[in-house]
Parts: structure tokens; sequence; C-alpha cells
């Protein structure tokens, strides 16, 4: 299987074309899981990351179904879909989200570095310690606030609306939500130590060190939402398994 070299449409959308290809030839068929992400990512040049986005977009589709713990499985005829997928832009997904992020807020922590005060640096560590809050709503709001105060030190206008839409986006993205909700909690322990290494390189004022401690940030973000997005699947699987093992410990019981 080789990826459509249409470079005008995004990633996802290509790798969802192939893959609604391949069903409307009849390589798949209803009821048929899908190869796993690793295998389609070789076969197709692509990432996982990718590849796991054009899923979830045919997820949201109708076009097939994620069965946890077991794989992706067509459910639809790709013909009755084709026109869903040509028509509707899903816009961006998760991981292009944040790759966009790295890029921009990475550089504009290095420029925040170099102009921040001590007025700033207290406010930051204010919202690091609120992104602690039990409340949820609270704590998102603080990340939120957070990323958005460093563009504000900039004084960027540019800058400052770019990240803004990145953050609407997050949510307001039927794609990039999807996979974020699934991802739920980001590890919370690991996000506040590396905000904090961004609040140390501001407090510094050392642009280099603000940029990789943004960067390696949203890397790690990146890594997990990968891995709790799989994770959730295996452990639904080991659920079913205990729940089976208990079904027939109950029925040979003497």
């Amino acid at each position: 299987m080789t990826l459509d070299k249409d470079k005008t449409k995004r990633l996802y959308r290509r790798v969802a074309d192939e893959l609604l290809q391949s069903i409307r030839a009849g390589q798949y068929k209803i009821g048929e899981k899908l190869p796993g992400e690793r295998e389609l990512a070789e076969s197709m040049g692509t990432s996982r990351p990718v590849i796991r986005e054009a899923m979830i977009a045919l997820e949201i589709l109708g076009i097939t179904e994620v069965r946890h713990g077991s794989g992706v499985y067509v459910i639809a005829p790709g013909q009755a879909n084709s026109a869903a997928l040509g028509q509707e832009d899903l816009d961006v997904g998760a991981f292009e989200l944040i790759e966009a992020r790295m890029v921009i807020e990475g550089e504009t922590a290095a420029i925040a570095a170099s102009v921040a005060t001590s007025d700033d640096i207290v406010r930051l560590d204010e919202l690091v310690e609120q992104m602690q809050d039990e409340n949820e709503a609270i704590a998102e709001r603080a990340d939120y606030d957070f990323h958005l105060t460093i563009a504000r030190i900039t004084e960027n206008g540019a800058l400052i609306s770019t990240i803004e839409r990145l953050w609407e986006l997050r949510a307001t993205s039927r794609l990039a939500s999807t996979i974020m909700r699934r991802a739920k909690g980001g590890g919370l322990a690991a996000r506040i130590a590396e905000h904090r290494l961004i609040v140390e390189a501001l407090r510094r004022q050392d642009p280099v060190a603000a940029r990789a401690a943004m960067r390696d940030h949203l890397e790690r973000v990146r890594e997990y939402v990968l891995e709790a997005t799989e994770l959730a699947e295996i452990a639904t699987l080991r659920k079913q398994i205990k729940a089976t093992q208990a079904s027939w410990a109950k029925r040979t019981r003497v």
C-alpha cells in the first residue's frame, strides 16, 4: 500500500483516503479487522500518530469502529461514506497540533525569557500551583493561562493570537478533541515538573533553556497522548481477561 501523494491534503486525510480506497476495493470487508498501527505506518511510510488520527477520523465518520482490546473493524461500506470524508474536514489532529505548538511555543518561550519581569515570574509560579488544584476545570484553565501568559510576555500580537488559536483548536477540532479526551489526565505530576522547568528558564532569562524546556514539555505531551490512548485499550483488554477468568472460575467451582 502506498500513500496518496496529494500534498494539498493533511496527512491524516491522505491516510484516511487511502484506507477508504482499500475498503471500497474490497480489500477490507464489513466486519473485518484493519491492520495494526505499526503495520500500517510501515506500509504507508508515515508515523503512528498520523495513522491513529486517520483511524479516528474514519471512526468519527462511521466507517470503522474501535473495539478496545481488539482493534479497528470496518462497519460500513466505503461507497456509502466516501462522500462524507470528501466533504467534511475534521480540522487538525491532536498530534499535528502538538507539533505546531512545539515550533511556535518553543520560540515564544525563548523570546519571553529575554523580557520577562519578576512580576511575570510570580504570575507563572502561581499558575503552576493552580494546575495542581483538585478541581479539573481550575487546573485546565491554569494550564491554558500559563501558556497564554508566556505569549503575552512577548507583547507580540501575532504570537498571542496564534497561540490562542492553537489552544482553541485543541478544544473545538473534532479530531483533536476526540484524541485528547481519550488521553484525559495528561500525566499530571510529570506535566507540573515540566512547567516548573519552563519557569526556571524564564527566571534565569535563558532563551536557549526556555525554548528547550517548552519543546521538551510538548514532546512529552505527544508521547503521553500516544501511550495513554494505547494503554487505555490494553487496560480494557486486561479487564476483559480478568472477567473471563472469574466467570470460568465460578462455573468450575465445586
